[in-house]
């Protein structure tokens, strides 16, 4: 999974785009499977850590995997994650 996100930066992206991107970059290199468990992982150590867990990111992650579904080049998933904000 850190291998999908190797090299990208996305911390210059806002929160949800960011979550939709590093969900569809994960479940286009590895699974879907694997993109759903690391984004509910995430969430997961927000809530008990320092994070701040939130029901949208979750939704987030869910439109990148749909991105990544739809199979996706790097321009499209970016165009594809830019309607995450505030849906």
């Amino acid at each position: 999974m850190r291998a999908a996100l190797d090299g990208r930066d996305l911390s210059a992206l806002p929160d949800e785009q960011a979550h939709c991107m590093a969900a569809a970059l994960i479940a286009r290199r590895c699974s879907v499977s694997e993109a759903a468990l690391a984004s509910v992982s995430k969430e997961i150590r927000d809530a008990f850590g320092s994070g701040d867990a939130e029901w949208r990111d979750l939704r987030a992650d869910r439109r990148g995997i749909r991105c990544a579904q739809a199979g996706a080049a790097d321009q499209q998933l970016s165009a594809c994650c830019i309607g995450a904000e505030g849906s």
